[in-house]
């Protein structure tokens, strides 16, 4: 099982997002026979869902990917992730539990992965203020860092317009070496959104960065009717690092994708194969 999933995972390596449509239904999950070890923290309440923008290239800001994202909320817990990451981790527990068969699973989870854009996942305990982060930094290896939730200093000002029809106000923050532009509805009471976007009072509804190299736009909010679990990936080959660690990983890894691979072997690559590997552009969300 694991051997498929790196396949998959090799395969689809800087494919890009096609076609998609949302499935609440599959993001079912059961706490027994799973096939992704997690930690299961709570149900999640309501569930939002954003289109993320994003450009690749800094040299080439008109060039734009997009993905959707998916916050979870929860009564002490929320989770900000990608949405297809949870699709194919529900694709691996009925795999699991008998429900479809590798012939079958196979496929789908090759589609899937080649639709997920957003490579983090955020888990924020509001208790503790305190997220946990759980990414890959270029290949398929995850890594975990705790930092505490950023203190958002953020200017309410004056503007408001409609979207989806609620009535949302505008503010402006920065965080990690980026400006921000948001605009939120106090209609919505619930002081969370996108990313790492928290504290506004009422719901972040859109958010981009003055430049407009990472846009989050909400397109879905609904109360979670089935059960949908908030939880971390338990898997014992997660390597527990630091921010600075990974960010210094993920650098290394654009400007040198060949020296990321594994040096146990397990993959081979001739010479002239390195020779065309290229760099990879370098614009993280975090500049700082």
């Amino acid at each position: 099982m694991k051997h498929l999933l790196f396949v998959i995972s090799f395969l689809c390596f800087g494919i890009s997002l096609s076609a998609q449509t949302l499935d609440w239904s599959r993001l079912k999950s059961n706490v027994k026979q799973d096939s992704i070890p997690k930690k299961i923290l709570e149900p999640a309440k309501y569930i939002v869902t954003y289109t993320y923008r994003f450009v690749k290239d800094a040299k080439f800001p008109n060039e734009k990917k997009t993905g959707i994202t998916l916050l979870q909320i929860g009564d002490n817990y929320s989770r900000f992730c990608d949405y297809y990451s949870l699709r194919f981790d529900s694709l691996c527990d009925e795999l699991s539990r008998g429900k479809i068969s590798v012939v079958e699973s196979a496929p789908l989870m090759l589609a899937t992965l080649k639709k997920s854009e957003f490579t983090e996942s955020i888990l924020i305990d509001r208790q503790k203020n305190k997220a946990t982060i759980q990414r890959t930094a270029g290949m398929t290896q995850k890594y975990q860092y705790e930092e505490a939730c950023p203190d958002l200093k953020w200017e309410l000002m004056e503007g408001d317009t409609l979207i989806a029809g609620y009535r949302c106000n505008k503010a402006k923050t920065s965080l990690f070496g980026r400006d921000y532009v948001a605009w939120y509805s106090a209609e919505v009471e619930m002081p969370y959104g996108p990313y790492k976007f928290n504290g506004l009072p009422g719901l972040v509804f859109y958010v981009s960065d003055t430049q407009e190299n990472f846009e989050f736009a909400l397109s879905g909010l609904q109360k979670a009717d089935n059960y949908i679990p908030i939880y971390l990936w338990s898997r014992k080959d997660i390597v527990k690092t630091s921010r600075k660690t990974v960010r210094a990983i993920y650098k290394n890894y654009c400007a040198d994708p060949v020296s990321a691979l594994p040096n146990d072997g397990s993959i081979q690559i001739s010479d002239e194969a390195k020779a065309r590997v290229k760099s990879r552009p370098y614009n993280p969300i975090e500049l700082e």
